[in-house]
């Protein structure tokens, strides 16, 4: 990145000055101020509830060093699958902010705030991968990121256990609430505009985001979402979240809220994994998950957007063509078709509420075989992972991307194709975009790990460029990218990244048709 610089320039914000420093990157000098409280430590009582703003401060702070990341999960099911995310330093008390602005007078600078990913499990601010320097520099963009709450710290619903009055659902989801509006507030001491905020993430902290456009007033804080594979389905019940807390205090020992607030951080983050193992049957590998609880998160957001929330919000959304080749594992010969067959036959049932015949299933898995003839991913475990895909990622996502354009919301979807040259059985698999994001192909191993070419670097400089254009106008169409229209009905028209971005007129025509299943599409 650059060596740092000693910065005499303070920054008067809402809650006291600060002092940050100057690095060097390719594109010039920035200014980075690390480490910004932006909330009370949430300890002791305030552990599991909503954050309070933080105290301001006295005499000028120190900006200069990251603050630590959230407590979390080490060892877990995501360990070690793409390069750097682990975090260093962990701490509870965790609510902190960064902000990146380029050296010198800067007009008509938008202002990007990152919301990391990580299943809800993992994340942190500090990652090098999401130093936000170069960015802010290429694009002469105001980049924030804000630390939250992941886990059980962060996700886990406790109202309904003994001892649970008081106590606030979805906390990370707050945080991120808590971090965009102080970054709202102090926009213009930093050089930017808040008509401009534009909150970009991916995985969970996509989620993170759609989860927030529900939320009441949001639009008095957030300008412009940027959602990079949102797992847009992925909201749990009340009543699932009860038993994920159920079951979370049985593996930590305790009996009532009050027991968990007395336990270590350390005892919390290790009740987690035992947890995501007694409930793998019933929700998967995430239990601690955003959950609607009324207030913050009213409904799904599957529901909220289809009734027409979120209108003024403008949204670019998109997937990776091969989303969870990352995660693939391979069935077991003998049962292959077995669990093939009868996960379709369980999302047939989702869908529609009613149990599909062993024909309907079949009809599924046979137009999946047909799209994989003369492809190097055709057997079992290939078909099951792309009909996951499908299910889990894209059409939810693109369903997202329908919703918005029936009620003539400003939507732009994109389709990212660009493929592994160093692992090509990965694809374009989950997160291989972030590097594109923040020019990080030089962090942590990621050129080798993804095999980056010219054509990444290209790719990358046109995502970065339209991420900026979109946060500035609410247009991501650039040079770089060339024109891109709006999403409507009638051409559906979508943005493929890849190594010769274009434009494609309905891309996902195959998807929504298979499993738009109200409209018969599937079993045909």
């Amino acid at each position: 990145m650059g060596k740092a610089q000693h910065d005499t320039g303070v920054v008067e914000t809402t809650h006291g000055p600060i002092r940050g420093n100057v690095v060097d990157t390719p594109c010039g000098p920035v200014r980075q101020f690390l480490g910004i409280p932006y909330g009370r430590p949430p300890v002791g009582d305030r552990r599991f509830c909503a954050p309070e703003p933080a105290e301001p401060w006295g005499g000028v702070l120190d900006a200069s060093a990251f603050g630590p990341d959230p407590i979390q999960s080490v060892g877990g099911p995501y360990t070690g699958l793409i390069p750097g995310a682990d975090a260093t330093s962990a701490s509870e008390d965790c609510l902190t902010l960064n902000v990146w602005m380029p050296v010198g007078e800067i007009a008509d600078s938008p202002v990007l705030v990152w919301i990391y990913g990580g299943a809800f499990l993992t994340g942190g601010g500090s990652f090098p991968l999401y130093n936000g320097a170069r960015l802010a520099a290429e694009q002469k963009a105001v980049v924030a990121s804000v630390n939250y709450r992941v886990g059980a710290l962060g996700f886990m619903d406790l109202r309904q256990v003994p001892g649970g009055e008081g106590t606030t659902a979805n906390c990370g989801l707050h945080d991120i609430r808590l971090g965009l509006e102080w970054v709202a507030a102090n926009a213009a001491r930093f050089g930017s505009d808040q008509a401009t905020l534009t909150a970009f993430g991916e995985s969970a902290g996509a989620g993170s985001i759609l989860h927030l456009l529900g939320s009441p007033n949001i639009s008095s804080v957030l300008r412009r979402a940027i959602m990079q594979s949102p797992g847009v389905d992925m909201t749990q019940s009340p009543a699932v979240a009860a038993d994920v807390a159920r079951s979370f205090m049985e593996n930590a020992g305790v009996g009532d809220v009050a027991g968990l607030r007395q336990l270590e951080p350390d005892a919390v983050v290790s009740a987690q994994l035992p947890t995501v193992m007694a409930m793998f049957a019933d929700v998967g590998p995430m239990p601690f998950h955003p959950v609607v609880d009324g207030s913050l998160v009213p409904a799904t957001p599957s529901e909220l957007l289809q009734s027409g929330a979120a209108t003024d919000i403008d949204v670019v959304i998109g997937a990776t063509a091969h989303e969870l080749r990352l995660f693939q594992q391979d069935l077991p010969d003998q049962d292959s078709e077995k669990i093939l067959h009868g996960t379709v036959s369980r999302y047939i049932a989702e869908r529609t509420g009613a149990q599909p015949s062993a024909s309907d299933a079949e009809a599924v898995v046979r137009k999946y075989r047909q799209a994989a003839e003369g492809t190097a991913w055709c057997s079992d475990s290939d078909i099951l992972t792309a009909i996951n895909t499908d299910v889990s990622m894209r059409e939810p996502m693109q369903r997202v991307a329908e919703f918005r354009a029936r009620a003539r919301a400003r939507t732009f979807l994109y389709d990212f194709r660009w493929c592994s040259q160093a692992d090509p059985d990965k694809g374009a698999f989950h997160a291989i975009d972030l590097p594109f994001v923040f020019d990080g192909f030089d962090v942590d191993g990621w050129r080798e790990f993804i095999g980056a070419d010219n054509a990444a670097e290209s790719l990358g400089r046109g995502m970065r460029s339209a991420w900026a254009a979109f946060a500035r106008s609410g247009d991501p169409s650039t040079t770089g990218l060339g024109h891109w229209p709006r999403y409507e009905l009638d051409q559906r028209m979508t943005m493929i990244l890849d190594a010769n971005p274009t434009l494609a007129s309905d891309p996902y025509r195959q998807v929504r048709s298979m499993w738009r299943l109200e409209d018969g599409g599937a079993a045909q």
